[in-house]
Order: C-alpha cells, then sequence, then structure tokens
C-alpha cells in the first residue's frame, strides 16, 4: 500500500534524507531530479509539488515498485 502524500516518508525521499535501492531507471531519476530541485528550491510549495509528482509515479507503477513501496514504509 502506498502512502499518502501527507505521510512524513515523502519529504524525507524528496529531500534525500530517505533512500531507495532500485533497479528501476525511471524511479532513480525521478528521485534524483527531485532531490536535485529541492535543494535548489526547498520551498513548502516546490515540496508539496514534488511529492505529489512522486506519490503519482509510485500510484501508476505500484505494480512494479513492490520492492520500492516495501522500502518505503520500512
Amino acid at each position: 500500500m502506498i502512502p499518502p502524500t501527507s505521510h512524513p516518508v515523502w519529504r524525507k525521499l524528496i529531500a534525500g534524507e530517505k533512500t531507495l535501492k532500485s533497479s528501476n531507471v525511471g524511479i532513480n531519476m525521478l528521485i534524483f531530479n527531485s532531490t536535485m530541485r529541492c535543494k535548489r528550491d526547498p520551498s513548502p510549495a516546490t515540496v508539496s509539488q514534488l511529492v505529489q509528482h512522486a506519490h503519482e509515479y509510485f500510484t501508476k507503477f505500484e505494480r512494479v515498485l513492490q520492492d520500492e513501496i516495501r522500502q518505503l514504509l520500512s
């Protein structure tokens, strides 16, 4: 189950405080780009937008990101 956007793990992931090990190129690119953007502009609006985007990606590809979702929740 994917945590809601209000769950603190999303902000930690975007800020680079939570790492995921994945062989999925798409998720690795999304996390890298989001982290870089968050470091350039850590405003609440930007972080909220990045969290929403990451959540949508995980939701869309939930079936193939099961290992990554488990890591989010651990």
